[in-house]
């Protein structure tokens, strides 16, 4: 990183506690929403100041607002925390082409297996080994 490029957990040079960073994201996911505070804090049944507190990051959420947070602005609670949901999104992905591919291979393995079950039924109701002759089991 660039001496003069401030990371994304950095505000006026200064790194962002937690409760700042998810404060600022709950106020960004908020605007973005179009909800201004007194909306969004009637829709979580909070005072219009508690959230206020929260968005400057000086109290932090409990856990369950947290969740009531994240159901309201539409937004995963790692998304509250900076996090993105698009990588185990991509790693859900990628595990269900894995688990098709092995189904798949499975299935074929399976079908294989009951073709020739099949032919061994047959030649034992037949009584006959595949040369022609009669089986003999002595």
């Amino acid at each position: 990183m660039e001496k003069n490029e401030k990371s994304q957990d950095t505000v006026a040079g200064k790194k962002e506690s937690i409760p700042q960073l998810f404060g600022r994201n709950v106020r960004k996911y908020r605007k973005a929403r179009n909800l201004t505070q007194e909306q969004l804090s009637e829709k979580l049944e909070i005072s219009q100041k508690h959230l206020s507190i929260i968005e400057t990051g000086t109290q932090f959420a409990s856990a369950s607002l947290i969740g009531r947070i994240s159901e309201v602005l539409e937004v995963s609670p790692g998304d509250l925390f900076g996090g993105s949901s698009d990588g185990f999104q991509e790693i859900k992905n990628l595990c269900n082409i894995i688990i098709s591919m092995l189904m798949n291979d499975v299935r074929h393995k399976f079908a294989s297996l009951d073709s020739e079950v099949h032919e061994i039924k047959r030649i034992l109701q037949e009584g006959k080994n595949p040369d022609g002759d009669p089986f003999s089991f002595y």
